[in-house]
């Protein structure tokens, strides 16, 4: 159970999805081994007979700068289909690579939505996806979903869609605001009853290469009525719980106040592997090293609320979301207090005051 999605324009194909994993067992009370009991966005894991419900894995992967890939269903299905294509990839210089998808994943049980770059041109196939079993190639601005989500959340991200066709935006704008969209999903419904959840998180790939998301804070609250008084953000909005998501090297950094273990608010997410590779001695090395190379980065990041987008949620039904960029954003951040001026805050708030929309209505401040 999971939600990804895929979508092309002219440039690049951009991919994102969820990071919850169902996983069924014979424990009878739940299978609690898990690093903390909520979602980077403090949904509750689930703990049921026979099935546990948490944040786990990326659902995406970056083949060696070759190919991009989201998976849905079976992730051990899925992970050794992934795993026969990139043998295909680095044994054979020149190969069918539309052939090569179809040999790798024929028989799995997994949704895929795959992109790549062929003459300089964005190419994007799924299959098992929107209903359909069959490997098919799409066209730009076609919207291809997997996943058990309800169909109304699709159809959100079909009409967010349809506003970025509208606007003059640059490729890591759209994929921050693709991102915003979905991660609304949690706020507007308890999704991860649905096998959906955890952080959101996206990758696209055009001729120069593959770019995972730009790093992203959100901000979710509930506006309390109170009046600005100072230039603080928490007299009206209350306690301040930001979450972080930066992506090196194929690697999530989450870092979460919405996590109430404080020992567990920082935690990397990887892709998907087998046990047998989690516990072997080369598996921690390269996390170890990873951690060595990337840690006082993005501790830093984290402290000084450094990020290139920043996603404020008024979380009060219906949900409004505002995207700014760093360069456009109206408020300064220290020790995870807000600073601003009474005229730029109350532009700010106005705009996440508004309710223009039943479900999800998106702003933009690029």
């Amino acid at each position: 159970m999971t939600y990804i999605l895929g979508w092309k324009n002219y440039t690049s194909v951009f991919l994102v999805g969820d990071s919850v994993i169902t996983i069924e067992h014979p424990n009878v009370d739940g299978n609690k081994n898990t690093f903390r009991n909520q979602t980077s966005f403090g949904e509750d894991h689930i703990y049921e007979d026979g099935k546990t419900v948490s944040e786990k894995w990326l659902k995406l992967y970056d083949l060696k700068g070759k190919i991009i890939i989201a998976i849905s269903g079976n992730v051990r299905d899925a992970y050794e289909g992934i795993e026969s294509l990139n043998k295909a990839i680095a044994s054979q210089a020149k190969f069918d690579l539309r052939q090569e998808i179809k040999y790798s994943f024929f028989g799995k049980e997994a949704g895929i939505i795959i992109g790549f770059i062929e003459n300089e041109e964005p190419v994007l196939i799924s299959c098992h996806c929107n209903g359909y079993p069959s490997f098919i190639e799409h066209s730009p601005y076609e919207v291809v979903h997997s996943g058990t989500i309800h169909q109304r959340f699709k159809d959100q991200t079909q009409s967010a869609f349809s506003q970025f066709t509208k606007n003059d935006w640059n490729d890591d704008q759209i994929l921050a605001s693709i991102i915003a969209v979905a991660q609304s999903f949690c706020f507007q419904e308890d999704i991860i009853s649905q096998g959906v959840g955890g952080f959101f998180s996206g990758i696209r790939m055009d001729r120069t290469g593959v770019a995972w998301q730009p790093d992203l804070v959100f901000f979710p609250f509930s506006y309390n009525g109170m009046e600005l008084q100072n230039n603080q953000v928490s007299e009206i909005f209350g306690a301040i719980r930001p979450v972080m998501t930066q992506v090196r090297d194929s690697i999530l950094y989450s870092c979460s106040s919405a996590i109430k273990d404080v020992k567990k608010f920082k935690r990397p997410f990887a892709n998907f592997q087998p046990e047998e590779i989690i516990k072997s001695e080369g598996w921690i090395d390269a996390r170890l090293k990873w951690a060595a190379k990337w840690g006082r980065e993005l501790n830093e990041n984290w402290e000084e609320c450094k990020a290139d987008y920043y996603i404020f949620y008024n979380t009060d039904k219906p949900i409004v979301a505002l995207v700014y960029s760093n360069e456009k954003k109206p408020f300064v951040v220290n020790d995870n207090s807000f600073g601003s001026t009474k005229e730029d805050f109350y532009f700010l708030l106005t705009i996440l005051s508004s309710k223009a929309d039943e479900e999800l209505t998106l702003y933009t401040e690029f």
